[in-house]
Parts: C-alpha cells; sequence; structure tokens
C-alpha cells in the first residue's frame, strides 16, 4: 500500500487536488442507506408497483448526485506547508499547513499519520476562497529528527454518505531539540577559555549600557539632560554629554563531560537549558560534546543558540 501511495502520490511540499489524488467510498451511513434502496427496490419489484420502483430510483440517482457533489467539495484544493519544524521534546509543535482553494469547501478535517504523537482531528467547517491556515500539532518526548509521515485530508461533506479523503506526503521532519532541564551554572560545570589572550581581549572589550563612565562627547538636540557633563559646563569648556558602558562577562564553554549525573539524556537536558539561557542574556559561549572533536566555536545569538541546540538534538542519534 505504501509502495502503490508513494508512486501515485509522491513527496512534495505543495500538491494539487485531482481525480489522481482523491479517493471517494460510502461511509457506514452511506452502506446502510444502499442497503435500504436495494430493499425498496425488491419490494417494488416483488410487488410490481411502480410508485416504489420508482422511490428506488429517486433515492439511488439521489444516492449518485450527492457522490458527486462531495467529490466536487473535495477537488480544486491546493495545499502547502513548510517540511521542517523545530521544537523541545514534549512540546507541541505546529507545522501551518496552508489551504489555497477558489471557492468555497465544507467540512475539512486533518490528521497527522504518525502514531507516535496521538492528537485529535484538525476540523475546519468552511474554508473560503483564498488561502486559509490550519495548524498541525506534533508531540514527541524523544529529540532528534522525525519524520512524520504522511498528512491525511478528509471530508464527509454532504449529508455523510461518502467519505472523501486523500493521503499527502509533504516531507514533513521534526528536528526535537533535548527537553531543558533548570540547573544553576556552578562555575565548576563550565569551563573557560583556554586562549588567555583571546580571555583578556573579550573581557576588555565594552558594550553600551549604564555600568562606567566612558567618555564626554558633544552634546547633541534631543538627548536626555541627565547626561549633560554639568561641570565642564559651568566652566564655559563647552556642551558635552556622558556616555558609560558596560563590561562583558567572560567566555564560557559548555562542555558534556562536566556535566552533573550520569544519564546521558539528562546531561545533555541540562546543556539545553544553558544553552537557552546564555542566549537570553547575550552571552558568547562554546560547546563541547567529545573530547579530541572539533567544538562549536565561540559565538552568540540566534542561529549559534539554533546550532548547539541541533548538535545536542543529534548527538548519537
Amino acid at each position: 500500500m505504501n509502495v502503490w501511495l508513494t508512486k501515485r502520490i509522491p513527496a512534495a511540499q505543495s500538491h494539487q487536488l485531482s481525480n489522481r489524488n482523491i479517493f471517494i467510498f460510502p461511509s457506514a451511513f452511506g452502506f446502510g442507506y444502499l442497503a435500504f434502496v436495494l430493499l425498496v427496490f425488491i419490494l417494488g419489484t416483488n410487488y410490481q408497483n411502480n410508485l416504489i420502483m420508482l422511490l428506488a430510483y429517486l433515492l439511488a440517482s439521489f444516492f449518485i448526485t450527492v457522490m458527486m457533489h462531495s467529490f466536487y467539495n473535495f477537488s480544486q484544493l491546493g495545499f502547502s506547508v513548510q517540511p521542517q519544524q523545530t521544537g523541545f521534546a514534549q512540546q507541541k509543535i505546529a507545522f501551518p499547513l496552508t489551504i489555497h482553494s477558489k471557492k468555497i469547501h465544507f467540512d475539512l478535517n486533518f490528521k497527522l499519520d504518525n502514531k507516535l504523537s496521538p492528537a485529535d482531528d484538525i476540523k475546519l467547517a468552511q474554508s473560503l476562497v483564498g488561502d486559509t491556515r490550519v495548524n498541525l500539532p506534533y508531540i514527541n518526548s524523544k529529540r532528534g529528527k522525525h519524520t512524520l509521515g504522511r498528512v491525511t485530508i478528509f471530508s464527509e461533506y454532504s449529508f455523510g454518505l461518502f467519505k472523501t479523503w486523500t493521503h499527502l506526503d509533504f516531507g514533513l521532519t521534526a528536528l526535537i531539540y533535548p527537553k531543558p532541564l533548570p540547573l544553576v551554572m556552578d562555575q565548576s560545570l563550565l569551563s573557560g577559555q583556554q586562549d588567555e589572550s583571546a580571555i583578556t581581549s573579550y573581557q576588555s572589550s565594552n558594550r553600551v549600557g549604564m555600568d562606567e563612565f566612558s567618555e564626554l562627547k558633544s552634546y547633541i538636540l534631543g538627548e536626555s539632560r541627565a547626561r549633560t557633563a554639568w561641570k565642564q559646563l559651568a566652566r564655559g569648556q563647552g556642551h558635552y554629554s556622558k556616555h558609560y558602558q558596560e563590561s562583558q562577562s567572560a567566555l564560557v564553554c559548555l562542555d558534556l563531560a562536566n556535566m552533573p549525573a550520569g544519564d546521558i539524556e539528562i546531561q545533555l537536558s541540562y546543556l539545553s537549558f544553558l544553552v537557552t539561557e546564555l542566549t537570553q542574556s547575550q552571552q558568547m559561549f562554546s560547546l563541547q560534546l567529545e573530547h579530541n572533536k572539533e567544538s562549536i566555536a565561540y559565538s552568540s545569538g540566534l542561529a549559534h543558540q539554533q546550532a548547539c541546540l541541533t548538535a545536542l538534538a543529534l548527538y548519537h542519534v
């Protein structure tokens, strides 16, 4: 079945529904309806009653009409999605799926075909003309890169006689980071920079702040009066404003070998927490996961955070 689906509906970032990738089949109520029509038809032929025969034909015609209407409601829909999302373990991740429609569609339901992440179906009562966005939820308790499989989109519009569905493969993957576990950043857990000249250079660097006096600059119209150098102004030396700076903290190297606890998953969770905390405090740090192997160099910012968390997620996976 999977091989046949792969050939018929290959993986793509966007899909357009047509008769090639739409499946339709009577629902349980639809089979009951067919049984009733057959019973009416048998009664009509048995008693040779034209009115009963006419009723059976009308019911059968209605059944076929609903089938065509159900297919028409599901056709001409387009879907696109971002194929990869990131998040922490046991955290709900949302895959934004965009629906492109040229007409109004009714009763659309969405479900990820992933048994590791059971979730309720996403129901959309009506999809208007244009683009409509729905979020496909995903939760996983294990770190690593996970393939989510296909997305099932189905509808029982109208009258519930038929179920129309499709199985689309968007190539969805989720990169799951270790769940952060709070850890006090004791200096015994953090190894310092080995290059003493780099430490001196970095600790002597400064950024704009409100800690220590830095220099006097010519006053610019609009600056706060609180910065005015009143002594120089009183002496007639000109109108200057004071500028301050704060020193950045020392470089930090996060080393897996220095993390407490013997369980590797707990240690990775501690590192995940520290990476997030240091990024929020705008502090530079490096990450060392294995001895005698190149570590992630000192840096800061969101890109550096993502690189470190990705390394933690894929460590020995």
